[in-house]
């Protein structure tokens, strides 16, 4: 099997209903495909799209700014009756995700793409009461008040600081404990947002695995080292030691 990149979760028909994009002489148009595709699953349209550029190396001030496949997904446009970025952006989102034919929950690069969610948060739960930050648990150390003791201190001041520390350790400590479910897992909910059916697994947030590649994104399958392209313009291994695309690992 040849090793190339995969269009098959792109639908077809869909992309043909978009508007054909016609560059100007002076434009240019990203060289590399993808944006703000991390984390995102297999195939998903983000690691497709392509920024246009004017003669300047800017996104023009009207028109078309990024396209899939000559196709054009987001144009200046889109700002009408957009009253915030939110809004202009849900647009562009919307119209992104109806491109895409989801691989099936099982498929070999679906679950490439799991393990790599459980590696990348490893130890991180979304804790609602606080949308902007992870939870991390077990709790790490810094995280914990700590006793600096002092020998100009009482014992009876440095018995009572050392009770109230230990106190409110216990109370953080419990807190993160009640927010660490399999539900809340950052991969887990990562992954429900787009296939929601999708049940915990606990031992993937017990023993995260390494990492092995990045190849799912945009590839059919896993390459063998010999014929990896690497990633990111860096030639195999893209880290020296270890390959970001393959997950070849120097023993």
């Amino acid at each position: 099997m040849k090793f190339e990149i995969d269009t098959s979760t792109i639908n077809q028909k869909k992309l043909n209903l978009l508007p054909a994009f016609k560059k100007p002489e002076t434009y240019s148009v990203q060289k590399s495909l993808g944006n703000g595709c991390m984390l995102d699953p297999p195939g998903y349209p983000t690691y497709f799209t392509q920024h246009v550029y004017t003669a300047h190396g800017n996104s023009p001030a009207k028109g078309v700014q990024m396209i899939i496949f000559d196709k054009v997904v987001e144009h200046t446009n889109d700002w009408d009756k957009s009253k915030t970025y939110d809004v202009y952006r849900a647009k562009i989102d919307k119209r992104l995700k109806n491109l895409w034919d989801p691989l099936p929950l099982d498929h070999p690069r679906t679950r490439a793409w799991i393990l790599s969610l459980y590696t990348y948060f490893k130890h991180c739960y979304a804790d609602d009461s606080n949308s902007e930050m992870s939870l991390i648990y077990p709790v790490p150390s810094y995280e914990l008040k700590q006793f600096n003791d002092d020998e100009r201190f009482s014992e009876e001041w440095r018995t009572a600081e050392q009770e109230s520390i230990r106190i409110a350790n216990k109370e953080i400590i419990d807190y993160a404990k009640s927010i660490a479910i399999p539900e809340n897992h950052q991969a887990v909910r990562r992954i429900r947002k787009f296939y929601p059916e999708y049940e915990p697994e606990e031992g993937l947030i017990q023993y995260a695995p390494v990492h092995h590649g990045n190849w799912w994104e945009r590839h059919n399958r896993r390459p063998k080292p010999n014929e990896c392209p690497g990633q990111y313009e860096t030639k195999h291994p893209v880290n020296g030691t270890w390959c970001q695309m393959c997950g070849w690992r120097d023993k």
